[in-house]
């Protein structure tokens, strides 16, 4: 392999270096998975089958806001009422749905409105993620291997999952604030790249908590880049100026000065802001003082900076030193925490899971080892640098909250785009045609598609499919609103389902800051009907449903075979339950509660 592809330095001459032509390469790139995606999911934009339960509850979220619930206001107040359902998430991501729904409701009624922008919202983030991707990389790698490293995303399954219609929830645009934050880092001026990275990561870190490990990284990355040349000094400064300010400033924007001065553990708020603006003063004053003729001084402020805002950190944080989820009680975070598989480590995967997580990461870490080793200008090698500091950051942070492999997956492109270029222009340069064609298809089997299929054949694991007869299937859902307003006692994985398709309650979803709700859904389901009922009995619930075939229903019976939910699935009903015939429901357990 050479220094570096032959197409990574761009010449006028070549026809993918004009300008013009690399983005209708761009936008074909994007067509391509479009249509793709368009014909795979076109059965179910018209019911709106949501893949994931987050993905129907950040709908509601949308009609709350746009039925007029305040701007500041992001709690469901139909969750375990009449208290209400806590919520943590952004409310600027639902801009762009509400902004849809409203351009087109007026055209095509409240229901087609919802799903043109549930199908557009999608897509038009993946369009931002080429955009900003190919921004962040072609002024280093050039139109060819930036367009090359693009069309990598494109097979990359950790990144496409998150970008289907529908796919409507928060994980997207965390992948497009790390493409930003990327381009920061590699900015060729280093104040403008200091100001793009830290606007990016405030809004990545306002969209979820999960990106405080990668501010810490990013920050490192540029401290590193500091200690090479005293001339990054401004993009590491700039970034953590920004950073902060930004960071308040969303706060204040979305939360009102009242809610921007409550501490959470999983979200920005000041138990997290101030530790950054302690970095931020230490690193300012910890510069000042120390000279900086000398790598090793240079790297000095930062590690200072470090241990100041881990100090406070340590002072203030509280139960958030235990993690965001500190306040869930230990049944809670047995039964329904640990059923999030995205969000546990690479250790509680299956080995399906673990391949998928590591070899994309891997194969690219290794290829910007080698372009870091190889390439001769000392420019270029602190980028080369960069981008394998992200690569790995990004995997270590993969292999502890699975989830985040798609950001993992995205740093270490550039390397898989470099290492296969490079062996394909030793292949092209063969006279055998039969060899060059022989040694092409080992060069796919190294691509993010090819190393996800590898995982999936070594270690295959059973799809879970949502079939037509299941009770968490959308008709099924929607048939509850034969039933009168009321209150259902419900599972939490399909509680966000009931809320969008019916005008029903329920005491609990998915979602850590309803610790009450949850806890009650959990030890009731779980607990012996004498002692279940008093639980139930405690909450505004009239009704009581069971999922026999959902996952969530397997836990709870498998735990406690003895449990409300193991009996009632065994068809041993207690008398303070009174069976329901609701039209339209076939595969679900309905129960009136006699009280």
């Amino acid at each position: 392999m050479s220094s570096a592809p032959s197409f990574t330095e761009p010449k006028s001459g070549r026809w993918i270096d004009r300008g013009r032509h690399a983005q209708w390469v761009l936008f074909a790139l994007w067509l391509e998975c479009v249509l793709v995606w368009m014909v795979r999911y076109w059965g179910s934009f018209d019911i709106l089958d949501f893949r994931d339960p987050d993905d129907a509850m950040r709908l509601v979220q949308v009609r709350d806001f746009l039925n007029g619930q305040s701007w500041f206001d992001v709690s469901q107040h139909r969750v375990n009422p009449p208290f209400g359902g806590p919520m943590h998430w952004s409310r600027l991501l639902d801009l762009p749905i509400a902004g849809l729904i409203a351009l087109f409701r007026p055209l095509l009624g409240a229901h087609g409105a919802e799903v043109v922008a549930c199908v557009a919202v999608p897509l038009i983030t993946l369009g931002i993620l080429f955009l900003l991707f190919r921004r962040a990389l072609r002024d280093f790698l050039g139109n060819g291997l930036s367009l090359f490293a693009i069309a990598l995303l494109a097979t990359s399954f950790a990144i496409l999952a998150q970008t289907p219609p529908l796919r409507i929830d928060h994980h997207a645009w965390q992948i497009v604030m790390a493409a930003a934050t990327m381009g920061g880092v590699l900015h060729h001026d280093p104040r403008k790249g200091g100001i793009i990275a830290a606007l990016a990561m405030a809004m990545w870190l306002h969209i979820s908590s999960e990106a405080l490990p990668f501010a810490a990284l990013v920050g490192g990355v540029m401290a590193v880049r500091y200690a090479q040349s005293a001339a990054e000094w401004p993009r590491l400064m700039t970034y953590m100026l920004v950073l902060v300010a930004g960071c308040a400033g969303l706060l204040l924007l979305t939360h009102g000065w009242t809610g921007s001065l409550m501490s959470y553990c999983d979200a920005m708020s000041p138990v997290y802001l101030a530790p950054l603006a302690a970095v931020t003063a230490a690193l300012w004053i910890a510069h000042r003082l120390v000279p900086q003729d000398r790598a090793i001084l240079r790297f000095l402020p930062a590690g200072v900076a470090g241990l100041a805002g881990a100090f406070l950190f340590a002072r203030i944080g509280g139960r958030c030193l235990a993690g965001p989820f500190a306040t869930l009680d230990p049944v809670v975070y047995e039964f329904w925490y640990k059923g999030v598989l995205e969000g546990l480590p690479i250790w509680k995967q299956d080995p399906m899971l673990r391949a998928i997580i590591l070899l994309p990461s891997l194969a690219g870490i290794i290829g910007l080892c080698v372009a870091w080793k190889r390439e001769p200008d000392p420019a270029r090698r602190v980028q080369w640098l960069s981008l394998g500091l992200l690569a790995a950051g990004g995997l270590c942070v993969a292999i502890l909250v699975m989830r985040s492999m798609s950001v993992a997956h995205l740093f270490a492109l550039p390397g898989s785009a470099w290492m296969i270029a490079g062996l394909y222009a030793r292949v092209e340069t063969m006279k055998s045609a039969l060899a060059r064609v022989a040694l092409v298809l080992p060069l796919c089997a190294i691509s993010p598609a090819g190393l996800t299929s590898a995982a999936v054949l070594m270690a295959p694991a059973p799809l879970s499919v949502t079939p037509s007869t299941s009770c968490s299937s959308p008709a099924q859902i929607a048939a509850l609103a034969n039933m009168p307003t009321t209150t259902l006692f419900a599972p939490l994985d399909i509680g966000p389902s009931i809320l969008l398709r019916t005008s029903h309650s329920v005491i609990g979803t998915g979602h850590h800051r309803n610790v009450a709700g949850i806890g009650k859904v959990v030890h009731a389901f779980l607990a012996p009907p004498d002692q279940a009922r008093p639980i139930i009995l405690s909450t505004s619930a009239r009704y009581l449903l069971v999922c026999p075939n959902l996952d969530e229903t397997g836990r709870y019976r498998k735990a406690q075979p003895n449990g409300l939910v193991a009996q009632l699935v065994a068809g041993h009903r207690p008398s303070w339950l009174t069976p329901v015939k609701v039209p339209g429901v076939d595969y679900m357990l309905v129960y009136r509660i006699e009280r």
